[in-house]
């Protein structure tokens, strides 16, 4: 493998995606002193922003006519033209990668899409993506096989999603080894970032305490377009980081206030939800002007807003308004046609069909991370990232929920806080270990239990010894701090004299401790087989399997060597979704 000379990372969001990179030589192994480079100008968007919006134009025959905001361009105007028949548009379709059974991008983009068709947008976009990065890395005299990648994900993110998303890069061209392609937590790579950025808080002596001082302890609040994802984090003496929260999340990100706004405003103005999903099948373009002129507003809107909001009604959306739908404006608005008039109470409404949602996610952590601290007195801390982070309204509604119970800070940029701290992350990774969103263990045939273990679970073998099938031999148990590269090691034998291999199945659970892979909630998730064949000549009690598990990293390994041959197995687990 060449030597890795560059960095460079991909934050793929739900609304904004966007890459940055560094180089790897001495003057960056300093992370205050590292220079991390980002793009900020995209095709068709006036304003210099890390992020091109997450879209992509397709053909009806699958082909990709523009990304970005170029694709958003493209099909307003063949909207405009009555040709949209012809093309798919699709924003957001990240979303669908969640994991619930309803995906929300129906409401979002206007389609529901399923995990094979989102992965398919995924690889598309990444794929453009990647090129374009490559493009700027490549003007500095680095190959491509010379750069070490990641890719963040949400932490809320099962172990399918984390595996649709490494599949989708791959196939985008990023290369299929986890020594130069990482996947990295949205959160801790804000965390990362604000660590470096040198945010700030005053401990119990008065005095102002970086959070790479030994003990600090916060909250990150990863509130971006889709998901808001929340976990926490403390420093060790060594200065790494440990996880300390349990991942907890939901889809209460600034797209789902538009999604407020369109029902519980620009609904009630025209008459109903119907008629403006009538206008947006029309003319799209009249629906992204207009909620253009609401992004922009709604980047000021404060908690204490006291003044209407005019946003401008776009010339493509007045001519397809019928008469109803014309007088309802009429009637709502004292007679004004050419604006739609936000009311501030109407504006407050629209953040809080969201934030609440987002300060029970806060409140529900800081109740784990109270439990971790054995409630010793202390004010914790709240870091709020991601481009709705940046929002006054959130910020000011988050203090004042907080209010003596923790103190909120936003670090320089919150918008690309997650980008620029996975460059951090991937360069110099300092994460000493994390919490385990399951149990998981493989199925054993242990002994016998009289009285205990389902008769239906019993095996006789041919010395007449009683085993139990279907045993959890459990590894971890779910939310069990396990330090990075953790290797944790059981021993197996054959059952049988002739047995040439032994097929491991491997399974996780939601419960602390089950008993047996047949219970309620557990999952297959892979399997292993260990090639005998080769100590076959040995005593049955003398062909040990160690089977192993490596926990901590955001992708789980699983491995197998039989003791006496040295001979080692391994796979990828093919996880499947929960629904």
């Amino acid at each position: 493998m060449k030597k890795q000379r560059v960095i460079a990372a991909i934050d793929f969001g739900t609304h904004g995606t966007g890459f940055a990179w560094t180089t790897i030589d001495d003057r960056h192994k300093d992370p205050k002193r590292r220079q991390v480079w980002f793009r900020t100008r995209w095709p068709n968007h006036p304003t210099p922003y890390p992020k091109n919006l997450s879209a992509i134009l397709l053909s009806r025959d699958g082909e990709l006519v523009a990304w970005g905001y170029e694709a958003r361009r493209k099909w307003a105007a063949i909207s405009a033209r009555g040709d949209a028949s012809d093309y798919d548009f699709h924003l957001g379709f990240k979303m669908s990668l969640s994991m619930d059974a309803k995906p929300e991008s129906e409401e979002i983009t206007g389609g529901r899409l399923g995990y094979d068709k989102s992965k398919k947008l995924a690889t598309i976009f990444l794929d453009k993506m990647r090129s374009t990065a490559m493009e700027e890395i490549s003007k500095s005299g680095y190959s491509s096989d010379e750069v070490r990648w990641c890719l963040t994900v949400p932490a809320i993110w099962d172990d399918y999603q984390k595996q649709l998303m490494w599949e989708a890069a791959v196939a985008a061209g990023l290369p299929d080894d986890e020594r130069r392609l990482q996947l990295v937590i949205e959160p801790e790579a804000a965390a990362y970032h604000a660590r470096v950025s040198g945010v700030r808080t005053i401990n119990a002596s008065g005095r102002r305490a970086s959070l790479m001082s030994k003990g600090s302890r916060f909250l990150v609040a990863d509130c971006g377009g889709g998901t808001v994802d929340i976990t926490a984090y403390k420093t060790d003496s060594r200065n790494r980081l440990e996880e300390i929260g349990r991942e907890c999340g939901g889809k209460f990100g600034s797209e789902y206030v538009n999604q407020a706004f369109l029902e519980r405003v620009l609904a009630k103005r025209l008459g109903s939800y119907d008629v403006v999903d009538k206008i947006g099948m029309q003319s799209p373009a009249a629906i992204i002007d207009l909620m253009d002129s609401w992004e922009k507003a709604k980047v000021s809107i404060t908690k204490l807003e006291d003044d209407d909001i005019y946003l401008p009604i776009p010339a493509a959306l007045d001519r397809l308004l019928d008469s109803d739908a014309r007088d309802n404006l009429v009637k709502s608005q004292d007679g004004i046609v050419d604006f739609l008039v936000v009311t501030a109470q109407e504006a407050r409404e629209v953040f809080e069909a969201v934030v609440p949602g987002i300060l029970g996610l806060v409140d529900k952590q800081l109740d784990e991370m109270r439990l971790q601290r054995r409630n010793s007195p202390g004010k914790e801390l709240v870091i709020l990232v991601g481009g709705f982070g940046n929002s006054p309204y959130l910020q000011e509604r988050l203090q004042e929920h907080l209010d003596g119970r923790a103190d909120v800070l936003v670090p320089p940029d919150p918008q690309v806080a997650v980008l620029l701290g996975a460059v951090h992350y991937t360069y110099d990774p300092q994460t000493k270990s994390r919490r385990t969103k399951y149990t998981y263990g493989c199925a054993a045939n242990d002994t016998f239990r009289e009285g205990i273990d389902p008769a239906d679970h019993l095996i006789v073998l041919p010395d007449g010894e009683r085993r139990c099938n279907n045993r959890f031999s459990r590894y971890v148990q779910v939310g069990q701090s396990v330090p990075v590269d953790e290797l944790v090691t059981h021993t197996f034998y054959p059952l049988y004299e002739d047995q040439k291999q032994i097929e491991f199945k491997i399974y996780s659970s939601p419960g602390k401790y089950p008993t047996y892979v047949t219970e309620e909630g557990c999952r297959l998730i892979g399997k292993l087989t260990v090639d005998l064949s080769d100590a076959m000549k040995l005593p049955r009690d003398q062909r040990a399997v160690r089977l192993s598990f490596v926990f901590g990293e955001v992708k789980m390994k699983v491995m197998a060597v039989v003791a006496k041959t040295g001979k080692f197995a391994t796979t990828n687990l093919d996880f499947t979704p929960l629904n």
